[in-house]
């Protein structure tokens, strides 16, 4: 009797796995500008990998879960050649990932620089836990990108010919000052089609960039079976260049609207859950208010954002993370300390490499803001 029950059991597992195999394949797509390109640098994860107090958090990053064994190789392959760091890094076969031109499991180094990790990481391990099906991460990001123009929307109005007319006037007289200024290094001058053609621009390459990993997922990931796909989810985290332009800052909630409503409409995905990353680059600290004494043009983005989870037509079906309560306070101490960080840039290492912008680079930053937007993701699929 007892060997009837454990064949069944067997039986039973052995079903469930094919069911679970059989599955579409649950697919998010990661957008945005430098920040979800991934900032998290390798050097301070190897360094905080090597101390009780840190390791923990890092765990699931590394080969086996073997702390000892990461850290020899490191230190041996440093003492080697200190410009080949090696790292032995886990990989996730149940995540696939595809960055522009690069694919394959979720692992550290679908990132800009190549090495480093961005939300993408620990995003793909908390979906990857929750679902049973392959889950496949899109991930489209490019640096020192606008939501105003770059990721313009297509529902989202264009400047009017006059006002291209005259951002082509405003253009053409600082290129004119500054060819004065410099005869050997002259430059042409801008026409409206050249001004109007960024709009939107990758918007478009992030279209062209989904579908064609969609259209290829057996090029891409071999272990594809033919199951299918589900559109089950989008990740924004984005926001920095849109300040430095008042349209684009005062209009941000709009536009970033228009962008929910037009990825569901282009994907045919009415349904897809979106997780916004509120920008926080000020971490704990209140930002500047404007001039006029109303909000700062980086207040006017996070309000932006966060309207979004309470906006008529997507209540329940979009989450807002503010990324500013995963601020690194002990790479913040290093960098705003007596002297900043070059007063022990031994010391920042250890935690940081990079500026406020990109959060300090500070690989702590980029784990928890991934795994908060996991957590968000599958809360909104959990109603």
């Amino acid at each position: 009797m007892k060997h009837h029950a454990l064949a069944l059991l067997s039986l039973l597992f052995s079903s469930a796995l094919a069911e679970a195999a059989d599955g579409e394949v649950k697919v998010f797509i990661l957008a945005g500008q430098s920040n979800m390109e991934g900032k998290g640098f390798p050097e301070p994860v190897a360094w905080q990998l090597s101390q009780p107090k840190y390791r923990e958090r890092y765990k699931h990053f590394i080969k086996d879960g073997d702390f000892d064994s990461f850290t020899k190789k490191h230190q041996a392959s440093i003492e080697a050649d200190p410009k080949k760091p090696f790292y032995d890094w886990s990989e996730r076969e149940d995540v696939w990932i595809n960055y522009l031109g690069r694919h394959g499991n979720l692992s550290v180094g679908y990132a800009s620089p190549s090495k480093c990790f961005g939300p993408e990481y620990n995003f793909g391990h908390v979906v990857g836990d929750h679902f049973d099906e392959q889950v496949l991460l899109i991930k489209c990001a490019w640096g020192g990108k606008s939501l105003g123009r770059d990721f313009r929307p297509p529902s989202a109005d264009l400047p009017t010919d006059a006002e291209f007319e005259e951002m082509v006037k405003e253009k053409n007289a600082q290129i004119t000052k500054n060819n004065e200024k410099n005869p050997d290094k002259q430059r042409p001058l801008t026409t409206v089609a050249e001004m109007r053609g960024p709009y939107g621009r990758y918007y478009r390459e992030m279209m062209k960039e989904v579908r064609g990993t969609l259209d290829n997922l057996k090029e891409r990931f071999p272990s594809y079976e033919g199951q299918g796909y589900e559109l089950a989810g989008f990740v924004w985290f984005q926001g920095w260049n849109d300040q430095f332009n008042e349209d684009w800052y005062k209009s941000y909630g709009e536009h970033l609207a228009c962008l929910i409503s037009d990825v569901r409409e282009d994907l045919k995905a009415p349904d897809m859950k979106f997780v916004i990353g509120q920008v926080g680059f000020d971490g704990p600290r209140q930002s500047k208010p404007a001039k006029d004494g109303g909000l700062s043009a980086r207040d006017h983005i996070k309000s932006g954002q966060l309207a979004m989870a309470s906006r008529a037509g997507f209540k329940g079906s979009v989450a807002v993370v503010k990324t500013a309560s995963y601020w690194d306070m002990e790479a913040d101490a290093i960098f705003n300390g007596p002297g900043g960080w070059k007063a022990d840039v031994e010391r920042w290492r250890q935690f940081g490499n990079d500026r406020p912008y990109h959060y300090l680079g500070s690989p702590w930053f980029f784990a928890q803001a991934g795994s908060g937007f996991g957590e968000a993701m599958v809360k909104l699929h959990r109603h």
